[in-house]
């Protein structure tokens, strides 16, 4: 007896799992167009920020490394100023 799948059953699997896949196609396509939409009454426009960009202080990382092999130096303190860059 043959364990694969009579032509009736392949096609009907086939048939649901095509269908199965356009269907989540859709889904995702409806989501994404649908995605920046608003509620219609407007109030997106007029929309205002109530607090300006903030600043994070960061404690200096410098004073807490331990001693620093001669030949990892240099790139230790390239990485360093690119910390205080960021």
């Amino acid at each position: 007896m043959s364990r694969a799948l009579p032509k009736y059953n392949k096609r009907r699997v086939g048939f649901i799992g095509g269908a199965a896949a356009v269907a989540l196609t859709g889904a995702v396509i409806a989501g994404t167009a649908l995605a920046g939409e608003s509620s219609g009454d407007g109030g997106d426009a007029n929309a205002r920020t109530l607090a300006g960009p903030g600043t994070v202080s960061c404690p200096q990382v410098a004073p807490e490394l331990p001693a620093v092999p001669a030949s990892a130096r240099a790139e230790v303190e390239r990485n360093l100023g690119d910390l205080d860059q960021q």
